[in-house]
C-alpha cells in the first residue's frame, strides 16, 4: 500500500543542512523545500550558501509568494526554538557584511 504524503508522520532530526536554493531565480524550486519542511523538523538548521541568488536579482527582479513563504517558514522555525545558522555563499555574498549578526533568530556566520 502506498502511503500518501498527507498521512506521513513528522520526521525529527538533530540537524538539517540546506544549500543552493537560489531564491530570486525563476529556476528556484521553493515549493519543494516547503513540502520538505511539512514533514521534517530539526534542532539545528544550517543554511549553507546560495539561499538567495543576489547575482540573479541584480540582473532582473523575480520574487514570488513562494519565496516569501520559504523565508517565513524558516523564521517561524527560529521563533519556535530551532537554532538556524546561515553561511553565505558566492551568490549571496552580500550577507557576508553581516557575519556575527542575528536577524529574526537566524545567525549569520562564516563557519558554524
Amino acid at each position: 500500500m502506498i502511503q500518501l504524503l498527507e498521512d506521513a508522520e513528522m520526521k525529527k532530526f538533530r540537524s538539517i543542512w540546506i544549500s543552493d536554493l537560489h531564491l530570486g531565480a525563476k529556476s528556484s524550486r521553493p515549493h519543494c523545500l516547503l513540502d520538505f519542511f511539512r514533514y521534517h523538523q530539526c534542532e539545528y538548521l544550517y543554511l549553507n550558501g546560495d539561499m538567495i541568488d543576489g547575482w540573479r536579482l541584480k540582473k532582473s527582479w523575480f520574487w514570488d509568494q513562494l519565496h516569501n513563504d520559504v523565508l517565513q517558514k524558516i523564521l517561524r522555525q527560529a521563533r519556535k526554538g530551532t537554532k538556524v545558522s546561515y553561511i553565505p555563499g558566492n551568490h549571496d555574498q552580500f550577507a557576508r557584511d553581516h557575519i556575527g549578526l542575528q536577524m529574526g533568530g537566524i545567525e549569520i556566520c562564516r563557519n558554524c
